[in-house]
């Protein structure tokens, strides 16, 4: 550093003086200055933004959605176990009886939509189905079974075999032949149109054909009874209308053999004859020999007279008995 004059010399290489030095540094931090300036003016700007499309967007959430009430926060729950399954009767076990192959299926099928949890796997199903069969049906499943074939694992495929083996219902023209020799017989008319409706579903007869035959079925007391009134126009309201006559008179039949029970009851109960005192001489009827000891009896058990033998009154009233027999007696 030299001196030069009243100036004071930093660099004597390049002549920069201190004084150019200084110029130079101010003249910086001016220029930072301006810059501080300009970056604090755009934060500014770029804040009021900010919160102005903070506005916006609070305004159009709450144009949007309804206002939250000033509730306490639910508790969390956990979450509900599964409802537990219903409990269903095991179905009644299968033989290999061919017009009830379907009803069992049909029944097993049941279980499984109740309880699906319960039988969730394939294998699961069949091993339930071959758990209920019995005798014919049995040995069939349980030969199947030991196999071990891919028709254990599906439920679909073992009913299919199943039914090619075990599901020979009546159909067809073999339920016409059962449906025209069926009828009521003594049995109420209730069970009868069930066995009535079940062969009836498996053919393609009218409903007046199915009218006539289900009305030659029943017993003569209901024809008579049906033939008093108006002819039905279907099926299902003549076996509804045979049904509560059936019912009805076999109500009445049991009424009349109620009050015919109470009668006899009456009757017995009745005080005995008395017997006859020792001093009063054995009942005589005229012109013959006195009672036997067995007729005697006979005619007490009977409630006869013992004078006449009739039914209907006792010695001491007996309109046969003549003034001097009861002064004799």
């Amino acid at each position: 550093m030299s001196s030069a004059g009243d100036e004071l010399v930093v660099d004597g290489a390049t002549g920069v003086t201190l004084e150019q030095v200084m110029a130079n540094l101010s003249s910086a931090l001016e220029h930072h200055d301006e810059m501080l300036r300009s970056l604090m003016t755009s934060n500014t700007a770029f804040y009021n933004q900010l919160s102005t499309l903070t506005d916006r967007v609070t305004q159009l959430a709450n144009r949007s959605s309804p206002p939250v009430p000033l509730v306490a926060p639910a508790p969390v729950l956990n979450p509900a176990s599964p409802a537990k399954e219903p409990h269903v009767p095991v179905p009644e076990r299968y033989s290999g009886d061919f017009g009830s192959c379907r009803a069992f299926l049909t029944q097993v099928s049941l279980v499984f939509d109740l309880q699906p949890r319960s039988y969730a796997s394939e294998r699961a199903k069949v091993a339930f189905l071959v758990s209920l069969l019995s005798g014919a049906a049995r040995d069939w499943g349980t030969s199947l079974w030991e196999q071990q074939g891919a028709v254990c694992n599906s439920y679909a495929s073992f009913t299919a075999e199943m039914r090619k083996i075990f599901d020979h219902p009546v159909r067809g023209r073999d339920a016409a032949d059962r449906l025209l020799s069926i009828s009521q017989g003594s049995r109420s008319v209730a069970d009868y149109a069930v066995d009535f409706r079940t062969l009836a579903s498996e053919t393609d007869w009218n409903d007046g054909a199915l009218r006539g035959v289900f009305y030659k079925g029943l017993q003569d007391t209901l024809k008579d009874e049906l033939a008093l009134r108006e002819e039905l126009a279907t099926l299902e309201q003549c076996i509804d209308l045979a049904i509560r006559l059936d019912n009805r008179l076999r109500e009445r039949r049991r009424e009349k053999q109620s009050r015919s029970s109470v009668e006899v009851s009456v009757s017995r109960s009745r005080a005995p004859e008395s017997p006859p005192s020792a001093a009063e001489p054995e009942p005589m009827q005229l012109g013959r020999a006195k009672l036997s000891a067995e007729e005697r009896k006979h005619r007490r058990v009977s409630h006869l007279c013992l004078y006449c033998g009739e039914l209907g009154h006792y010695i001491t009233v007996c309109p046969r008995r003549q003034p001097k027999d009861s002064a004799h007696q």
